[in-house]
């Protein structure tokens, strides 16, 4: 039976196991099989950072391929946090060197935000010099989940 080594530092064995566990909670979230079709998704994360005002590409996992369209409402892990965000397109490939991170979840499946709307956010959010995301947090009413859950009308 070998001994307990004694600690070194105090609460050095406690970060250890945290690491390791946080290494293990990445792997996993790595596991998920990609989306066969168009596997990357830009998205436009809810971050009022004007340095942080433009697309960022996410993997979208197969099990989430059908309800993440452009427009979609979206949760991504960003900077540590979940956070909001919309898909802005769906794509083949990333100019991204490293692996991305899969979508944590789709918020929502109705299409909110049009490819018109996302332009036109641009463009107010440059002429206010403002960011894209607090023209859009404006722009786009606040999720409704029963009205959601009825079938949409067809675009005119």
């Amino acid at each position: 039976m070998t001994e307990p080594q004694p600690e070194l530092l105090p609460g050095l064995v406690r970060a250890e196991v945290w690491a390791s566990q946080a290494r293990a909670r990445r792997a996993r979230a790595g596991d998920a099989e990609p989306a066969a079709v168009d596997p990357v998704a830009p998205v436009l994360v809810d971050v009022p950072l004007a340095h942080l005002d433009r697309s960022f590409d996410y993997a979208v996992p197969a099990t989430m391929a059908d309800d993440a369209r452009p427009g979609a409402r979206v949760k991504v892990r960003f900077a540590g946090q979940d956070v909001d965000g919309f898909v802005l397109e769906r794509c083949a490939h990333t100019d991204h060197d490293g692996r991305l991170t899969p979508l944590r979840r789709v918020v929502s499946a109705e299409p909110v935000l049009s490819p018109a709307i996302a332009a036109l956010a641009g463009e107010l959010a440059a002429r206010y010099a403002g960011t894209r995301s607090d023209v859009l947090r404006l722009a786009i009413p606040s999720r409704h989940a029963t009205t959601e859950k009825k079938p949409s009308p067809p675009a005119p």
